[in-house]
């Protein structure tokens, strides 16, 4: 699942919600400014002072200024959970996986004079055990948990034709399908992209792909996507070359999804939202739960947010604020683990007085386990999920983290309820 919204999205949240940016969600907050005309406003050591920069390396004495203004935009972040099922689940022990992302953007209008297009290049190392084995949760209560690797998980090219987006290379699905802004800051894997969407390649296992995208006006787009379908044969595409996409001897499977969306501008006190509607289908073959054979399953997922109050409408760089979001999901339960689901929850820039940086969210997330007796899931699973989010600096976040997970993996006479604490750091470098 993908952790939040991370940099691999910024490409297509800036075409697909423009008009968000005249509303920022509470997971793009603004953060405080350091007047630009003063000596003061370097990010360096003898600059702003440390707690005001933007990104913990800061500027490097000047040398990342100059390679974005020569188009070159390096990124990156650590990501660090502390988590253990408190009560409840498989066992009592601690957990910390903990995620590296670097990522290098180029704009190769600014570099080789190519209209509107970016070339991009994104890398992580992921450490740590599978915290779920320990609460034997079906979907997935951190983000960032995935088996050890260091890989190139993503190189794409993207550039415009008229009013049509076209990006080729690995990418990661949730970047560009069955995403939301508001949800972003929630730690349990559902909160990002609906559970029902089989071997879907997203972190840690994003896919060679092609992607069209046509944007006809600022408010609507429609969007089809192909991408290598090797993860329903075990193979971790995140790892997998260029070449994997077109069939071979271990895998013949495509990934394909279409998604229709539409943004609108809100009023004063209450501001932007989105809603998105997506189908998808995996042409590999299947084993069932009854013990056959599909080949090829299908399914349908939707994502709706909205901005319901605003602290400051006259300010659009003031992100402090009140959100809802939504996602659903269905698939086939005769082979899905999870049939449907749904998930509702609410996000709340700048809650406490003095704290307009810090985000809370509470959300219900609930998972529709396969009723086929051979899924062995008699129960369905929802957790509660409530966090609070301390921005120490502009780069540097704290967010405790609690999930109760009622029947986790389904079945209520194997495992009790779980109370899972999770502490994640963040910091931007």
């Amino acid at each position: 699942m993908s952790p939040g919204v991370s940099s691999a999205c910024l490409p297509a949240l800036l075409w697909v919600v423009p008009v968000l940016a005249q509303d920022p969600s509470p997971t793009a907050q603004a953060q405080p400014a350091v007047e630009s005309g003063s000596d003061d406003a370097v990010e360096w050591v003898g600059g702003a002072p440390f707690w005001q920069w933007s990104r913990v390396t800061g500027t490097w004495g000047g040398g990342r200024d100059w390679l974005e203004q020569h188009g070159i935009e390096v990124g990156g972040g650590y990501t660090a959970d502390w988590a253990a099922a408190w009560s409840g689940g498989v066992r009592n022990r601690d957990n910390m996986p903990s995620l590296i992302d670097v990522n290098v953007a180029f704009d190769l209008e600014t570099l080789l004079g190519l209209p509107r297009t970016t070339l991009f290049v994104d890398a992580y190392a992921i450490e740590g055990r599978l915290a779920s084995d320990d609460v034997g949760d079906s979907q997935g209560f951190s983000n960032i948990q995935s088996d050890n690797t260091e890989q190139v998980a993503e190189a794409w090219l993207e550039t415009w034709v008229a009013d049509f987006r076209i990006k080729v290379g690995k990418v990661d699905f949730n970047s560009e399908f069955a995403f939301n802004e508001t949800g972003g800051d929630f730690i349990n894997s559902s909160a990002a992209i609906s559970p029902t969407i089989v071997n879907y390649p997203t972190y840690p296992d994003p896919a060679t792909a092609v992607n069209l995208f046509w944007a006809p006006s600022e408010t609507f787009y429609l969007g089809a996507g192909i991408y290598d379908g090797a993860a329903a044969a075990g193979i971790p595409t995140g790892r997998r070359a260029f070449s994997g996409f077109f069939e071979d001897d271990e895998s013949d499977a495509w990934f394909l999804a279409v998604e229709l969306g539409t943004a609108w501008t809100g009023g004063d006190d209450w501001g932007s939202g989105r809603f998105a509607l997506g189908a998808w289908q995996h042409t590999a073959d299947f084993a069932t739960f009854a013990g056959g054979t599909e080949s090829g399953t299908t399914g349908l997922y939707a994502t709706f947010e909205q901005r319901l109050w605003r602290e400051n409408p006259g300010d659009a760089e003031d992100g402090q604020g009140f959100g809802l979001f939504a996602t659903a999901g269905l698939a086939d339960d005769d082979l899905a683990a999870i049939g449907a689901n749904l998930v509702v929850g609410v996000a709340w820039t700048g809650a406490l007085a003095g704290r307009d940086h810090d985000v809370t969210g509470l959300a219900v997330l609930h998972a529709d386990l396969s009723d086929d007796p051979g899924a062995a899931t008699p129960d369905d699973e929802t957790a509660f999920e409530l966090f609070h989010k301390i921005q120490l600096t502009p780069a540097i976040s704290l967010k405790p983290d609690l999930q109760y997970i009622v029947n986790p993996g389904g079945d209520g006479a194997a495992l009790d309820d779980a109370l899972v604490g999770t502490l994640r750091f963040e910091i931007a470098f």
